[in-house]
């Protein structure tokens, strides 16, 4: 057989028939070894860099080491590595073929149908993930020394649950192993934020402990409907971690089962040594609990996973599905199936789980998406109900609004907004005058079906809904609005926009596709998917978008400040400092100067930061955070009483912002002041008293 190297379908022996995933970073090929004399290798995954980051050495670094650790692992709950090759000076990865969803996806499409995944499914795929993670934690070298590989990106993204009800952990690209090495820089957070533990948040010494944090924040997730540690931003979550003091599953469902509740509150502890001693231990305690809490099989898995994503409807598993029908080999064969009884998708807790094995699954049979970047997709939060409402017609809808106007005040404003005759344009004028949300939405009802309505007037109204707070009413206009204006851009950025606030990111990332193909020069949707991302906790997410977006039009106000924010926030420091300082020569708006400010101070520029400070002061005298900054300089400059004036101006002025005031505990525990100490640590517990502890943590003479 010739040298197929030469043929651009040919990597290494593997040929490749279609291409089935792409990534930021990497793509995935369906791809089959054919041996030199002609024999076949069964159907396989292979994955390569995208060609404009195979010169990045720590991009290649990162995809050696996925594949380098994942090899060392031989269990059927993690994804099997066949080969890590190289064609000319190209890495690649062989792996085996999975067809399926990962569980993030699982929870999404349960979330935009106002459901969660049952307990049962969801208890099968953490006990089959932990297992597969608890062979990763034993793994040893050739040997015999153990590998000691802890994962650190354990979420839902990286696991994947196949349409034959099989579990698989996938994705080490950031793993470490104490032999092996680790495929990211030292020093640096890794992961998704919502599910590292409090020691990878502090910088200290990690083991298989942090995954089994991982693990309990994902039981906890499915036994509340939330995270265990939320917050405005990445900093506030970041804390609550750290604090490690998660509210019991049963302060939000008493319907949860005791002994599952203390599985999770031991697997989130912040203490490593009181958690559990391993994921099998973890597992183990799961199975026990039995009850409403009883594990579902794998037949029950792969009935669920066909009734979210059944083949005539999933473009992924038919995406899959052409991509066999590519390979000469195959000629589209279908290969056997494991067969799906789906009415059992919504009974889980019938048979019994323990000692159960997944059913095999052939690499030449199995009809798969494999895993890899474009499975990491964003990790939703669940939305425990079905937000739509519905929709009323006629006169009762009419009548209907009225009676509710009266029951809220104002009727006669209510009773002229619901006249059948007023027109879209006089609804909205006098929406805008209404003050509370009830009051608007009440107005703005029912307009999504007035024929009359234009998408401008469609659009406002929806801006009206969002700015009053009523996300769930504003998703449902937009819905209608795509049903009658499909080629809005508007219609599809409110859905977005709605559907981010309401923490249903698939739905959003749909919506901002949607909106980025009918305008592609309009920057909306790379900002309102900066958004989406900050708000999954995706901080490099939210700068990429936000850096393709600023390359666009970087002297644009609603871009250029925020820009600048985040790469201060994400200490890229020299980065910010060009942002905003280019910014700031021709746009002198207060907050920017404050923030370059704060670049400045973190280089050792102290003088400068000083002098931008007194610029951004005297354009704006009330913005806390400059005080709050000030603070920090005048500190470093030796004027603690200029920096205790500064401290309490910024808390004065933003009351429910806690750095201020820890601060100032952090200055007079240096000065050695122990009785101002102790009485701002009692202040600081009786207005935050949630986050006092990491507060007072804060409160040392340490720099």
């Amino acid at each position: 057989m010739g040298a197929p190297e030469q043929n651009p379908y040919w990597l290494g022996r593997y040929r490749l028939s279609a291409r089935i995933a792409t990534g930021g970073m990497a793509e995935v090929y369906l791809g089959r070894h054919i041996d030199e004399d002609g024999r076949r290798g069964p159907a396989v995954a292979v994955k390569r860099l995208l060609p404009h980051l195979v010169s990045d050495r720590r991009i290649v670094q990162m995809f050696l080491n996925e594949a380098r650790i994942t090899a060392q692992v031989h269990h059927p709950n993690v994804i099997s590595i066949l080969e890590l090759g190289l064609a000319d000076t190209e890495p690649f990865i062989a792996m085996e073929l999975l067809e399926g969803r990962s569980f993030a996806e699982l929870r999404a499409e349960a979330a935009e149908r106002g459901q969660r995944v049952p307990t049962g499914v969801t208890l099968r795929v953490l006990v089959d993930a932990c297992r597969g993670l608890d062979a990763a934690h034993r793994a040893v070298d050739e040997a015999g020394r153990p590998l000691r590989i802890v994962h650190r990106d354990f979420t839902p993204d990286n696991i994947h649950v196949g349409v034959n009800g099989s579990i698989k952990v996938i994705d080490f690209g950031i793993a470490k192993a104490e032999t092996l090495g680790s495929g990211t820089e030292p020093g640096t957070l890794k992961g998704k934020f919502f599910y590292m533990s409090p020691e990878m948040i502090v910088g200290n010494t990690v083991d298989h402990r942090a995954d089994i944090f991982a693990a309990g924040v994902m039981l906890y997730e499915q036994l509340c409907g939330r995270r265990p540690f939320t917050g405005l931003n990445p900093e506030e979550v970041l804390t609550r971690i750290a604090e490690g003091r998660p509210k019991p599953p049963t302060a939000f469902d008493p319907a949860v089962p005791l002994a599952l509740e203390h599985i999770c509150l031991t697997a989130l502890h912040r203490d490593p040594e009181a958690r559990f001693e391993s994921l099998q231990v973890f597992t183990e305690a799961i199975e026990s609990v039995g009850g409403q809490a009883e594990v579902a099989t794998h037949e029950q898995v792969a009935a669920y996973v066909e009734h979210l994503f059944p083949l005539d409807r999933d473009s992924k598993r038919q995406a899959l599905q052409r991509a066999r029908s590519a390979d000469p080999s195959d000629a589209g064969s279908p290969g056997p199936r494991i067969p799906v009884d789906l009415s059992r998708a919504s009974s889980l807790s019938s048979s019994s789980s323990r000692g159960s094995t997944p059913p095999a699954q052939s690499p030449s049979t199995a009809k798969t998406l494999p895993p890899g970047p474009a499975m990491l997709g964003p990790e939703p939060a669940t939305v425990p109900a079905n937000l739509a409402a519905p929709k009323s017609r006629g006169r009762l809808r009419v009548v209907g609004a009225v009676v509710l106007a009266l029951l809220m005040g104002g009727a006669g404003v209510a009773w002229w907004l619901m006249r059948p005759t007023l027109s879209p344009a006089e609804r909205i004028t006098a929406a805008e005058a209404l003050s509370t949300g009830k009051e608007r939405r009440s107005a703005l009802k029912g307009m999504e079906e007035d024929e009359r309505a234009t998408a401008s007037e469609l659009a406002r109204a929806g801006e009206l809904l969002m700015e009053a707070g009523e996300h769930d009413a504003a998703l449902d206009l937009a819905e209608a609005f795509i049903r009658r204006f499909p080629k809005e851009a508007d219609a599809h950025l409110l859905a977005a926009r709605a559907a981010t606030e309401l923490r249903k990111g698939k739905r959003a990332e749909r919506a901002i596709e949607e909106a980025t193909t009918l305008a592609p020069g309009d920057v909306r949707p790379l900002l309102t998917m900066a958004a989406l991302r900050e708000r999954q906790g995706d901080v490099p997410g939210a700068l990429a978008a936000l850096s393709k977006a600023y390359e666009k039009r970087p002297k644009d106000a609603q871009i250029t400040p925020r820009y600048g924010r985040l790469l201060s926030h994400s200490g890229k420091l020299d980065e910010a400092s060009e942002v905003l300082g280019t910014w700031t020569k021709d746009h002198g708006d207060a907050e920017s100067l404050a923030e370059l400010a704060f670049v400045r101070y973190r280089q050792e520029r102290v003088e400068d930061a000083a002098a931008l400070l007194k610029r951004a002061l005297k354009k704006s005298p009330k913005l806390a955070v400059a005080h709050y900054y000030l603070g920090a300089v005048l500190f470093r400059q030796g004027d603690t009483a200029g920096a205790e004036r500064a401290y309490r101006e910024a808390d004065q002025l933003e009351p429910q912002d806690p750095r201020a005031l820890a601060a100032r505990c952090q200055m007079y525990a240096r000065r050695g002041n122990e009785a101002t100490v102790a009485e701002v640590k009692r202040e600081l517990a009786s207005r935050f008293p949630d986050r006092a502890e990491a507060l007072a943590a804060q409160c040392t003479a340490s720099d």
